[in-house]
């Protein structure tokens, strides 16, 4: 458990210290807006294809911390050609390759943690709220860093970091993969056969969607709504701050009560959250509201990936998990950006979270009918083998 929080911290200390600013420098470096709005999109679009190939791989290999070996070594070099690089090709190049490492670390990382947990007997959020720990701490910090040492600095912090997540990955205990292996076409076969899984990324891409288009956007909705910004860098704080001990509460409400339970309550609180931002014209009630936030985060995130675990078999670990990380997180930013933006021209911020809260309200009605029919089944089936 020790390596695994270890992991978690280094590497969610990683993703602080490079992502939120990556942006920032390539405008900082004379980038236009469009170009670096072109790179981040095909960012995205990366992201959804290379997470399933490599979750397939991953279900393959004997040793399945080789492929998050490779994505820990290869993203933090790659993430230099932005350094180094200005030409427009050479920028489309590297967003195409550095996400393909970066983004699969995350769920290959998850699956991972997941397995072990379970043999050892620990939960997901248990561990994974000492990423959200440091991520919390980072946020705190890289600015004021960034500010003195120049945004250039973030790719040597990332690598120095991502050094110390390597180290830490030769300490997990060697995970072996399955002796029933499956070729690539039977593991996305198994994908693609699991109705229960495909409605249950379909209730989560509602909840996704809200995700990505509050991160995206929250910084506009301060702005049309009039709020001083400089509030804007707490906000994100707050939801960062509440989710480390709301991870420890999800743990102990996933044994409890179970995970889709969980579930609906991280979909209410968005809902909450969401109507909040729909209604109000005051600052500090935006504030309070990203105690929802985290919390509803922190719930989604330790549920969803032992959710995913619970419909997949031990030779297809991988493969769930970074489809649904390729669906939900990778195509919901997608879909959220580029809708997001057209409600805000035409509808205005307030009626663009109106439209969360109705998704979230969804999800969480779908997440009870989702657990009574589970509920039935598992009654059904005790009677038949009684």
């Amino acid at each position: 458990m020790k390596s695994l929080a270890s992991y978690y911290f280094l590497y969610y200390l990683g993703q602080a210290a490079l992502m939120p600013y990556l942006s920032l420098y390539l405008s900082e470096k004379g980038i236009s807006s469009t170009l670096i709005g072109l790179l981040l999109s095909l960012w995205a679009l990366t992201s959804v294809i290379a997470q399933p190939i490599m979750g397939m791989l991953n279900d393959r290999l004997n040793d399945r911390r080789q492929i998050l070996m490779l994505c820990t070594v290869l993203a933090p070099i790659l993430a230099f050609g932005f350094y180094f690089f200005d030409a427009y090709f050479a920028l489309l190049i590297f967003s195409v390759l550095f996400p393909w490492f970066q983004s699969s670390s995350g769920s290959l990382s998850d699956s991972l943690a997941v397995e072990i947990g379970s043999k050892a007997g620990f939960s997901f959020g248990s561990i994974r709220l000492w990423g959200a720990l440091s991520f919390s701490l980072a946020s705190f910090v890289t600015g004021i860093v960034y500010e003195r040492t120049g945004y250039g600095s973030i790719f040597f912090y990332f690598l120095f970091i991502n050094a110390g997540v390597l180290a830490v990955l030769f300490l997990f205990p060697k995970i072996k993969a399955s002796e029933h292996k499956l070729s690539m076409f039977d593991q996305a076969k198994q994908v693609i056969s699991n109705k229960r899984f495909l409605r249950f990324i379909g209730i989560c891409l509602l909840v996704n969607l809200s995700i990505a288009i509050n991160f995206s956007f929250l910084p506009i909705y301060f702005k049309t709504m009039g709020f001083n910004k400089a509030w804007i860098g707490t906000t994100y704080a707050i939801a960062a701050i509440i989710e480390v001990p709301m991870f420890w509460v999800s743990a102990k409400l996933n044994s409890k009560i179970g995970r889709l339970p969980v579930l609906c309550m991280a979909a209410a609180c968005y809902a909450v959250k969401c109507l909040t931002l729909a209604f109000t014209h005051d600052v500090y009630l935006v504030l309070a509201s990203q105690l929802l936030d985290g919390t509803a985060y922190a719930f989604f995130a330790s549920a969803t990936v032992e959710m995913v675990k619970s419909y997949s078999k031990d030779e297809t670990q991988a493969t769930f998990q970074t489809v649904f990380a390729a669906i939900t997180t990778g195509l919901g930013g997608i879909i959220g950006s580029a809708f997001g933006g057209i409600l805000i021209d035409h509808m205005g911020a307030p009626f663009l979270y109106l439209i969360l809260f109705v998704l979230c309200i969804t999800a969480a009605v779908l997440f009870v009918i989702s657990y009574k029919m589970s509920s039935r089944s598992i009654s059904h089936n005790h009677l038949q083998n009684s």
